[in-house]
């Protein structure tokens, strides 16, 4: 027997992997076809794609399975059982490797059939016409071509998938008229308009302000808003109405500059007794033995610069000043003792301003219904609650002349606090997010600009649904469409796309396009006859054919074992009444790489399943037994 095998095969773990190996095996088989015309062009083409770093499939396989048969491995079992079409469908699955043994040509159209149906790319050869024309009158005729469409076989892949996918309602797609994604609003503008629309309130006096802003001068509307975000700053600076009550109450009514006059009163003497508290903080302290005359006061600022001026006390004959306050100092202690210097006498001045001081707080906060300080550690927190209520007073005040003034009959009044909240938060409302009229607008215009993307009869549901929800305000049923509408576009990509791909099939092959476009749930497979001469002599591109089915097997010398090339599967067909002629031959060779053996209905042998290593293969088909047993 002619040796065939790889070079080296015992000695590498995969024969096949090594393009070195595969090129001497390709010349191998070659070299059986003394010098072929066909045989030396398939040659060429071969090693030119081994070469380019891409070893055929089906060749490397054979190879790798005749490096597989020189180890001793113990045979695999054997059991008989019968074939059917589905066999062959079943088996090209899980094996690249089969004869099918024993099969008249109608068993041959069958199988060839049962692989077009499951989809695959199969091309027939024979070394006559007469061979194939046995095997294709019974092929369904829809989905035989006279040559391999010329359609780069990515191209003829991304065709029938998008063949598998299409539905009804993508191929409408083609007729309707998407608006491009620049011509839809975006969802966060969408949403924010539909908030903004829903937050009209009927018969909230604040649900006019957005229309008197919207007719007033830019700077006028600036100046309105500053005044408003004051107004929210001083109200949120004030304590809350549950804790201080009196700061709401007080500010009510200074706003209708009711306790003006006390209120005035009462911050001056409080700021002048918190400068007093902190000058003398560190100060000994002053006692009263009685109480002092009314002129207590003016004796001792009289006294007190007559010191400051540089006076001494004098025994006898005591100056006019001295004298007149002597009866005074005798009433008062600092610390532990009459004052003397000039600062001692300040301190005492300044103990009885902040007493008279007090007094006149005391009254002060009597008057505006303000809790009095229980003593001078609480001025301090009074006077920053008195400034805060002020401060709150001139912002509310401000609003007030603002809104007032807004329009010429403007006929929106701040008469309290809590409107004079709501008014302010109505102004930077709108100037956050607009008027709900502005917002209802703006929705409007954009449901009509986008309507008028398309004609009536051209529009897609998705995009109608798009148009309605801006109608409504729906901002969450608008984001659905949106979503569908870029599903949308892809079916009609998708559509434009298989219907572009079909009719460059259809200008190689109608037949099979119009077949595979009105009877894809049949598959997508197709069925090529050509003698194996001319396929040697021209073989087709890489990936453009799943399966070669050599007729008349059992004739064929080794040098057709170069077929492997076409495709990634071989099925050798070998006729009832075939018999081997010579050796070695095709059907010899792959007995040796143990191919899987399916036995055809009107054989006469057995059949049987024969695994090609044990534990290794497991194919749910009938009848097989080893190639030639």
């Amino acid at each position: 027997m002619m040796d065939v095998e790889p070079a080296n095969a015992p000695g590498r773990a995969s024969a096949g992997e090594d393009a070195e190996d595969l090129l001497v095996f390709v010349e191998r088989l070659a070299a059986a076809g003394h010098g072929e015309a066909s045989t030396a062009r398939a040659q060429e083409q071969i090693n030119a794609v081994i070469r380019g770093g891409s070893a055929p499939p089906g060749l490397r396989r054979l190879a790798e399975a005749l490096a597989a048969s020189v180890a001793e491995v113990p045979p695999a079992p054997r059991q008989p059982v019968d074939d059917d079409a589905s066999s062959v469908v079943l088996a090209m699955r899980s094996n690249a490797l089969v004869v099918l043994d024993a099969a008249a040509a109608p068993a041959v159209a069958a199988a060839v059939t049962a692989l077009i149906g499951d989809g695959r790319r199969v091309v027939v050869t024979a070394e006559t016409d007469a061979q194939l024309d046995a095997v294709r009158r019974d092929v369904a005729t829809g989905r035989v071509v006279d040559a391999l469409p010329s359609l780069p076989p990515a191209e003829l892949r991304e065709l029938r998938r998008l063949l598998a996918t299409s539905t009804a309602a993508g191929r409408a797609r083609a007729g309707q008229h998407l608006p491009p994604v620049d011509a839809l609003p975006s969802v966060r503008e969408v949403d924010e308009l539909c908030a903004q629309a829903a937050r009209a309130r009927a018969g909230d006096r604040t649900s006019m302000v957005p229309a008197m802003l919207a007719d007033v001068e830019p700077d006028r509307r600036a100046a309105v808003t500053s005044v408003a975000h004051c107004v929210m700053a001083k109200l949120d600076a004030l304590s809350g109405r549950a804790q201080r009550t009196w700061e709401w109450d007080l500010l009510g009514h200074l706003i209708h500059t009711r306790h003006r006059a006390a209120f005035d009163r009462t911050v001056e003497d409080v700021a002048q007794a918190v400068g007093i508290v902190r000058r003398r903080r560190d100060a000994p302290p002053v006692t009263l033995l009685e109480s002092l005359p009314s002129d207590a006061v003016d004796l001792l600022c009289n006294y007190l610069e007559f010191l400051e001026a540089g006076g001494r006390n004098r025994t006898y004959f005591p100056p006019s000043a001295q004298r007149e306050v002597r009866p005074v100092l005798r009433m008062i202690r600092v610390a532990d003792h009459e004052p003397e210097s000039a600062a001692e006498v300040l301190r005492v001045i300044d103990h009885l301003e902040l007493s008279h001081r007090l007094q006149r707080i005391n009254a002060g906060c009597a008057e505006m219904g303000v809790p009095a300080p229980r003593g001078p550690e609480e001025l301090s927190g009074l006077a920053d609650a008195l400034r805060l209520v002020a401060a709150a007073a001139r912002s509310v005040g401000a609003l007030r002349h603002d809104v007032l003034f807004l329009a010429t009959d403007s006929p929106l009044s701040v008469p309290d606090v809590d409107t004079a909240a709501s008014v302010a938060t109505a102004i930077l409302d709108y100037a956050e997010h607009g008027s709900a009229t502005e917002a209802t607008h703006r929705l409007d215009t954009l449901a009509a600009d986008l309507a008028a993307q398309a004609a009536v009869h051209a529009t897609a549901a998705e995009h109608e649904l798009a148009v309605v929800a801006l109608r409504q305000r729906d901002a969450r049923r608008f984001a659905g469409a949106v979503e569908a509408l870029e599903a949308a576009r892809r079916e009609q990509r998708d559509e434009l796309r298989r219907a572009q791909l079909l009719d460059r099939l259809r200008a190689q092959a109608p037949r099979l396009a119009d077949t595979w476009e009105t009877q894809h749930g049949q598959g997508f497979g197709l069925a090529c006859f050509v003698r194996t001469d001319t396929l040697l002599s021209a073989m087709p591109a890489p990936d453009s054919v799943d399966v070669v089915v050599v007729l008349g097997a059992a004739q064929l010398g080794v040098e057709r074992l170069l077929l492997t090339a076409v495709a990634p599967r071989l099925i050798a067909a070998v006729a009832p009444d075939e018999q081997p002629e010579g050796s070695p031959t095709l059907l010899s060779v792959l007995q040796r790489a143990t191919a899987l053996v399916i036995r055809g209905s009107g054989g006469r042998r057995s059949g049987r399943v024969v695994q090609l290593r044990p534990g290794t293969r497991s194919v749910g088909v009938s009848a097989v037994g080893q190639a030639g047993a």
